[in-house]
């Protein structure tokens, strides 16, 4: 699917330190009322994924996933990224994990693999690229607590 011609709604990231709401944009098809599937990953938003659906209904606030469509969502922070690696882990996400390359802004990835291949079958794949790059990599839709850095509450909703 075209996503640069889907609509698109906003979704709260975050906030500045002067307490103004941060959003991104993202690519959506709407089901209801405040309620939209995720056509592509987030890059900067959390716990969310393509495929879910999610309802935004207070629009300042981290929205609610209604239910989940089954992807881990995976982030890549850079200054800049080698094309060559982008490359190579592109195609062993589609082809190993049956997984896409959502977004890609600058040195910043944002990856779907679906989360029924596993733990053990992902990390490889993404260890290789960290290996390459020196860039570390994380899934950014699995923890409950998206205030705190330090809380690694798992949300077990793959399980």
């Amino acid at each position: 699917m075209d996503c640069q011609h889907s609509p698109h709604i906003r979704v709260f990231v975050d906030r500045k330190k002067n307490g103004e709401p941060v959003f991104e944009s993202v690519p959506v098809r709407e089901v209801g009322e405040h309620t939209y599937e995720l056509l592509s990953s987030p890059g900067l938003a959390l716990n969310m994924a393509r495929g879910d659906i999610i309802c935004t209904a207070i629009p300042d606030q981290h929205v609610e996933v209604v239910r989940r469509g089954g992807n881990f969502c995976i982030h890549i922070y850079a200054n800049e990224l080698p094309q060559n690696a982008v490359d190579t882990l592109e195609s062993e996400v589609q082809t190993l994990l049956g997984g896409t390359l959502d977004g890609r802004y600058k040195g910043n990835l944002t990856l779907a693999v679906p989360a029924s291949n596993g733990f053990e079958a992902i990390r490889p794949v993404f260890d290789r690229f960290r290996e390459a790059t020196g860039v570390q990599w994380y899934y950014a839709n699995i923890y409950q607590n998206l205030d705190d850095d330090e809380d690694e509450t798992l949300l077990n909703w793959w399980v």
